[in-house]
């Protein structure tokens, strides 16, 4: 198996896992308000395989996307309490759920415009792996997020307001912006090394979908594992 560098991705599995079974991904769970018609839980959204042996090539087949500019934004941190080793980053560029290399942008032109958001929610997905069962469990949770907004992209700024409920005053943020890879929008006002970066692509309707990831990964050496990346996922429809 393939070291995976732990700045920019999961730690290298350990070999053993390579004799575990799938089992069947448990129901995702969902609050009853989640309108999931239109935007399903995993819209737009690519997981690794069920097969453990087949995680490796899953991933590695988003490593080409990441420019050296995009690692230099990539800071993980880790810390071992109670026997738990545990590493995360946000935002992370290399998640272990990634937006859908389907939605790639290859035209920066056509996110200019003035955009609406018609979805704001918080997607947890987790992936976790028994070594005492030689399985795997997958589940996903579901936050919506009501707030409302409006987004105006040009040719060099990225300007996100939220337009707020009634009696709440908007409020812009204004960004420079730079689109890296046909897959990775750059946010930053100084420094891009001190930037944010998101995942960012546009559905077969010509929605724009942003994904900012965060992800965190727990292990106990000999009984588990788990990945865990929470995605704030947005998607907007051109006003």
């Amino acid at each position: 198996m393939k070291t995976i560098l732990p700045l920019y991705g999961p730690s290298a599995l350990l070999l053993g896992l390579g004799l575990l079974a799938a089992a069947p991904a448990r129901a995702q769970q969902l609050p009853a308000s989640a309108d999931t018609v239109r935007f399903p839980v995993r819209y737009c959204t690519a997981l690794p395989s069920l097969q453990m042996t087949q995680w490796d090539d899953d991933y590695s087949r988003y490593q080409r996307w990441l420019t050296p500019e995009i690692r230099k934004t990539q800071m993980g941190m880790s810390y071992q309490r109670e026997g738990v080793q545990t590493w995360w980053c946000r935002p992370s560029a290399s998640p272990h759920a990634q937006l859908d290399t389907a939605t790639v942008v290859r035209d920066a032109g056509k996110l200019q415009g003035n955009w609406r958001v018609v979805a704001n929610r918080v997607i947890t997905h987790l992936d976790s792996v028994s070594f005492t069962d030689k399985r795997i469990y997958r589940t996903a949770r579901l936050r919506p997020n009501e707030e409302p907004g409006t987004l105006q992209i040009t040719d060099q700024k990225f300007s996100l307001t939220d337009t707020g409920h009634a009696g709440k005053k908007p409020k812009t943020r204004t960004s420079n912006y730079e689109l890296i890879n046909q897959r990775y929008l750059l946010l930053y006002r100084g420094s891009k090394a001190g930037g944010a970066v998101s995942q960012v692509g546009l559905d077969a309707a010509g929605r724009l979908v942003l994904h900012n990831c965060g992800v965190e990964e727990r292990k106990v050496n000999g009984r588990y594992i788990v990945y865990q990346t929470v995605i704030n996922q947005v998607i907007f429809e051109r006003q």
